[in-house]
């Protein structure tokens, strides 16, 4: 039975063996003095936390932090870190590195001399043979610099960058600020002038012994009111309208502070326009986005009738004394009367809405989609601006190399010759005020194929079966042939998408077969 494989038109004998090889993954533990606290509060599990500030290394635990003591001849004479912050009940471990000795003395240096800190927190300690390595617990709140005072100097120290050999233990109480989120109501919710309704946030405090000691609602900067306790909520009463940016502000007892994200409402209004005479009072007026605008006077000898515009307003019959608009869409809105046009009895509605930033969000290819080098592919956005226009969106991959701007929906690039690699492409979105927003990255694998080969062909229970090498993420085709004893007309059997190295194909018709060629190859 002939075992075949395809590249390009070409049909090639199988050969070869399939050799694989596993992969050991294993983690290394840091020998460096990285320090994790473990909070624990209405759950089970565990929070590990390690803060790095501008060098100086805040150890959140109630535990031991290893100090190195470095120096010795041709060196520089130092404390590893020289700062470090802990908590009240930590310890401090100091270890001897060098050859040479040292000692740590509660003490800060003045001038050419030293000066011991009284009292001291704990007495001078040598590190040498065969002692090396010293602890001091601490236990109160305060700063406790120390020196090692056979090498506090002040002439420079042969070939030493630092002068001196100083340190700092700081003990503070760590502070992780709250949680805070706005649940209701929700982002674009929209209400009724005078509006009235309930702001509702959720605020936890991550801290063992932290809590939730406030929490605070705004509209903008403006302070609408405050709950001490839980559930935390607030209610708003007779707000005029207009769009309102609300957000909750949870302060916890130890005066740390968050603030949830922006939810955008908007409270509609009922705005009128008089008639007088043969004039609209007010000419134009500015309205929200869903306000309703009601035109009194009209008397039977007036229309509101729209100026050629898509909004209709009250048509073009008169009415007995009023009518009523509401406008859902943004832009400028001209109107007038048509018995007094030449009056100039004309007015203009301007109806506008938030300037929220635009979406967008690319929709194809999918994420951690892999193609062959030299394909040409399309990545596809969906861009959206609520109240707004998209002015571009621009397709970006690593290093903001642009690929392509578009200017018209649908938005779209073409991307090709790109090398193998990986390749997180990205989305910016521009609106017509210039606010923009940037897509999550969709991550693209462009690799290089691996020649296709057929191997390990055997009768199994499930029939015939074989393996053939291909690339994770590819496409692959396995066709065999319609009939016995003639290598074609060929007709695919099977299409899949490669999960591993080496793919096993199983033929459950050969059993019925004498005699059938085989082919395997890659699509596009």
């Amino acid at each position: 039975m002939p075992l075949t494989e395809r590249h390009g038109s070409r049909l090639a004998p199988v050969s070869g063996w399939l050799a694989r090889q596993g992969e050991r993954k294993h983690i290394q533990r840091n020998p460096n003095n990285w320090i994790m606290k473990k909070y624990q509060k209405a759950w089970t599990g565990l929070l590990g936390i390690l803060v790095i500030l501008q060098g100086i290394v805040v150890a959140m635990a109630a535990t031991t932090n290893r100090v190195e003591v470095r120096g010795g001849i041709g060196q520089s004479f130092t404390f590893a870190p020289s700062n470090i912050v802990i908590a009240p009940g930590d310890t401090i471990l100091w270890t001897n590195v060098s050859t040479t000795g040292h000692d740590v003395t509660h003490a800060t240096r003045s001038g050419n001399t030293w000066i011991s800190n009284s009292p001291p927190y704990w007495a001078g300690i040598l590190l040498s043979n065969p002692v090396l390595r010293t602890t001091v617990t601490f236990s109160n709140l305060g700063a406790y610099p120390y020196i090692c005072v056979r090498h506090v100097i002040t002439q420079p120290q042969p070939n030493a960058a630092n002068p001196t050999q100083t340190g700092l233990v700081t003990v503070a109480v760590f502070n992780i600020p709250p949680t805070v989120s706005l649940t209701s109501p929700t982002n674009l919710s929209r209400f009724t002038a005078p509006a009235s309704f309930t702001l509702t946030a959720e605020a936890t405090d991550p801290d063992l012994d932290g809590a939730v000691t406030n929490v605070q609602f705004f509209a903008g900067a403006n302070l609408l009111g405050s709950d001490t306790i839980a559930p935390y909520s607030f209610d708003a009463n007779s707000l005029a309208g207009g769009w309102y940016q609300l957000t909750a502000r949870a302060t916890d007892n130890l005066g740390g502070s968050s603030t949830s994200a922006v939810v955008n409402v908007l409270v509609n209004s009922n705005r009128t326009v008089e008639v007088v005479g043969t004039t609209f009072s007010p000419k134009v007026l500015s309205v929200t986005v869903g306000d309703t605008v009601t035109f009194n006077g009209l008397a039977f000898f007036h229309t509101v009738t729209g100026s050629g515009t898509v909004e209709p307003f009250c048509g073009s019959g008169s009415f007995p004394d009023s009518c009523s608009v509401t406008f859902n869409a943004v832009g400028a809105f001209p109107y007038h009367c048509i018995p007094h046009r030449a009056f100039f009895m004309t007015g203009s509605v301007e109806v506008l809405g938030p300037n929220l930033r635009p979406s967008v969000q690319i929709t194809s290819p999918a994420d951690g989609s892999t193609f062959v080098t030299g394909t040409t592919f399309t990545v596809s956005a969906d861009a959206r601006d609520l109240y707004g226009r998209i002015a571009s969106v621009r397709f970006i991959r690593p290093v903001n190399v642009t690929i392509n701007l578009d200017t018209e929906s649908p938005y779209s690039a073409t991307v090709n010759n790109l090398p193998a690699g990986n390749y997180p492409i990205s989305a910016l979105v521009t609106d017509n005020t210039s606010l923009t927003s940037t897509s999550a990255p969709v991550n693209v694998r462009i690799i290089a194929p691996s020649p296709i080969q057929l191997l390990s062909p055997a009768m199994g229970g499930g029939g015939f079966q074989f393996n053939f090498t291909a690339d994770p993420g590819l496409r692959y085709v396995v066709e065999g042939s319609a009939a016995d004893g003639s290598p074609i007309p060929f007709v695919p059997l099977v299409t899949n998408i490669a999960n591993t190295n080496v793919m096993t194909f199983a033929d459950p018709e050969s059993g019925a077969r004498s005699n059938r060629a085989y082919r395997v190859f890659r699509q596009p």
